[in-house]
């Protein structure tokens, strides 16, 4: 049996080798961003002394050193070091936390390196869930890492507006030293075995120090150079080698489910912030701002609903049409058509890309993915097509011109359909009040889209009394959705009756009542002033919008048969029977497991982002709490906070829609590693609770 070849970047027989290791990059970007806290303490509070200032003193030195360690420790004891950076990371929040209150762009920029961290640390050096694991030699590695972590401490302090500061200027000048030296050091080492490599290196540093020494030295002239070595760096160092064999760009995206999904949606929001912030698709020569651009596609592509703009007003037919488009494919998912094209031109998806795309769809035979995505053009085209219609006739007979009536009915009914909110009426559905018409043909839309198509299909056959069994999924989202809806309908009717709805007549007041029990799904339209309501019903529209629609379908929440799994875990604790059963069939313990998880990922996150808001916006609490819960559960109804957001506000609710549509479980699982289930069980043991 031959001997395998020993690798260029080894050194011995040790596959591993002592030259190689994991999450060397890690370790560099938290070796190039220990100086953070130091520049970070000084430069908000002054020199430092000792008297009362003796604990930010302790807490810099703490945080600066942690993350030393952590840099020292995590290639050898991971454990170990993401406990040194994590304490690290969150002394620097320390240090920051008086200057959040002041500053909402602070508050932003420390969010997004928390955020950078975290993911950092529950990834640690990029381990796929395709259980390929990349070694890398420990130079090269750890001068890529700090490269990395120069230019994130480089926007972290252009957020605060703190670049031009003589101590952060000296901390990113440490940061980017670290990195030459790391890269320096490689390139003399290695320059045998890679010539062009280390000239390019070298050609780089010189370079830098060209740039720094035309800018006498200045904060222009050290960054300019640092962020072009940092480029260079990253760009002409080796990529590691992998322990399993080649694997291509496209698997790490197309071979895992989560990542696949994830990449989708900001893909398609990339793509529509870009094009709406085109000249043509602004009605006012002024164009339209970038980040109101952004939040406009990922509120579409998220068909949330949420507005910082004026649809009607603020953009252009060309605009509205894009917007259109981003529903239609953010509410189906885009791997619903890239799944129908590629089958209607005759080709087949790879095995890989087939297991992707099946447990996308929640499907446990992959031939039935074009079927699946089939019956889901089908059912929306058909309710689309028959809502649009419906909704054209009803608005030319209110006096809308023809082609007018057409567009608004197109657009309104993939809009409810969808489950995104945006209507072509500045006030929404408000003017509609008194056309029950349009509030049931938009109700209907709303009830079909959030509930799954196989849950539509099912329904004629579930009124038949010798049709074939449905599945329990499909049952537990009808019973659901149907509670849900009549109990919400009756309570705000009733809470309502004398407030809200005084100024309508009996009939108009059920109509509405009905009509904002079922918008509550997660569709975003209203036909009554939400700020007339009272505190009781606003409580119970939060509690409605966080449950959602059913799964399969185009609402968000956590969904309805989430809830009823908890219900009846709740039953089963009361009968003392630990073991969920319903219509005649046990309910998995990783679904009651996932469920749990959901809820308490959904609970975590509105309170994470409703403290966030308040930090930053100067916004009741009630309100806050109500626009994160409409933007985290895809909503987007209002209350008025979100017309008057600032760039942190809109980056903050941009980030919670954009959450609530793939969810905090899938971003964690793309986040997470994925172990094994171990070989042998574990002893069990009971543990009080409650």
């Amino acid at each position: 049996m031959a001997t395998p070849p020993e690798r260029p970047d080894e050194g011995g027989d040790d596959p591993a080798g002592p030259r190689e290791r994991l999450f060397t990059r890690t370790a560099g970007a938290l070796l190039a961003i220990a100086p953070t806290p130091v520049a970070l303490a000084l430069h908000l509070h002054g020199p430092l002394s000792g008297g009362a200032d003796a604990w930010i003193l302790v807490l810099m030195i703490v945080s600066a050193a942690s993350l030393l360690l952590g840099a020292a420790s995590i290639s050898q004891r991971p454990r170990l070091g993401r406990v040194f950076a994590a304490v690290g990371l969150f002394g620097a929040l320390g240090l920051a936390a008086p200057h959040l209150l002041r500053s909402p762009m602070a508050s932003l920029a420390v969010g997004l390196a928390l955020l950078a961290g975290f993911a950092s640390l529950t990834n640690l050096g990029g381990v796929s869930l395709t259980q390929r694991t990349w070694r890398r030699p420990v130079l090269a590695g750890m001068a890529q890492g700090s490269a990395l972590g120069s230019v994130g401490a480089l926007i972290f302090f252009g957020l605060l507006g703190s670049v031009g500061k003589v101590w952060v200027l000296r901390a990113l000048a440490l940061s980017f030293a670290a990195s030459a030296l790391l890269a320096l050091a490689w390139a003399i080492r290695r320059r045998r075995e890679h010539p062009r490599r280390a000239w390019a290196v070298l050609g780089g540093l010189a370079a830098a120090l060209v740039a720094a020494a035309l800018g006498q030295g200045g904060s222009a002239g050290i960054l300019g150079g640092g962020v072009l070595f940092a480029t260079v760096v990253l760009v002409a160092l080796p990529r590691p080698p992998r322990a399993s064999g080649p694997i291509a760009w496209w698997d790490l995206l197309v071979g895992h489910p989560e990542r696949l999904f994830v990449g989708t949606f900001l893909g398609l929001s990339l793509v529509g912030s870009i094009l709406l912030a085109l000249p043509i698709c602004a009605a006012s020569d002024r164009g339209i701002a970038l980040l109101d651009a952004a939040f406009t596609a990922v509120s579409a592509v998220c068909v949330t609903g949420l507005v910082v703009l004026d649809t009607p007003v603020d953009f252009t037919f060309t605009g509205q049409l894009v917007i259109l488009v981003l529903i239609q494919l953010g509410g189906l998912g885009i791997m619903t058509f890239s799944t129908a094209a590629l089958r209607l031109l005759g080709r087949r998806m790879s095995l890989r890309a087939e297991g992707a795309v099946a447990r996308l769809l929640s499907l446990q035979d992959r031939g039935k993915i074009f079927a699946s995505a089939q019956q889901i053009l089908i059912v929306t085209a058909a309710a689309e097509g028959l809502g649009a219609l419906a909704l054209a006739i009803d608005f030319a007979a209110r006096g809308d011109d023809l082609g007018v009536a057409i567009w608004r009915g197109l657009f309104t009914a993939i809009s409810a359909f969808c489950n995104a909110g945006f209507a072509l009426q500045s006030a929404s559905l408000v003017p509609y009040a008194g056309d029950p018409i349009a509030l049931h043909v938009i109700g209907l839309l709303i009830i079909a889209g959030g509930l799954s198509p196989a849950a539509i299909v099912a329904i004629p056959a579930l009124l038949r009394r010798r049709s074939r069994p449905q599945s329990a999924q499909i049952r537990l989202a009808l019973i659901t959705t149907a509670l849900l809806l009549a109990v919400g309908f009756g309570l705000i009717l009733a809470i309502e009756w004398d407030h809200a709805l005084q100024g309508l007549g009996p009939l108009d007041r059920l109509h509405n009542a009905w009509f904002q029990s079922i918008t509550l799904r997660t569709a975003g339209f209203n036909s009554i002033d939400l700020t007339a309501l009272r505190p009781a019903t606003l409580a119970l529209m939060m509690a409605l919008m966080f449950v959602g629609g059913a799964p399969g379908g185009t609402a968000g929440g956590v969904k309805v048969t989430t809830l009823a799994i908890l219900w009846l875990m709740v039953r089963s604790g009361i009968h003392g029977t630990w073991q969920i059963t319903v219509f005649g069939r046990r309910i998995a313990a990783r679904a009651v497991l996932k469920a749990g998880v959901i809820v308490t990922l959904g609970i975590s996150a509105v309170l994470v982002a409703t403290t966030a808001f308040l930090l930053t916006q100067s916004t009741p609490t009630s309100h806050a709490l109500f626009e994160v819960i409409s933007a985290l559960a895809t909503v987007g109804l209002s209350l008025g906070a979100t017309a008057h957001l600032d760039e942190v506000g809109k980056v903050l609710i941009l980030a919670c829609m954009f959450i609530g549509r793939v969810g905090a479980l899938t971003i964690l699982m793309i986040l997470s590693h994925r172990r094994p289930p171990p070989e042998l069980g574990r002893p069990e043991e009971d543990v009080d609770v409650g």
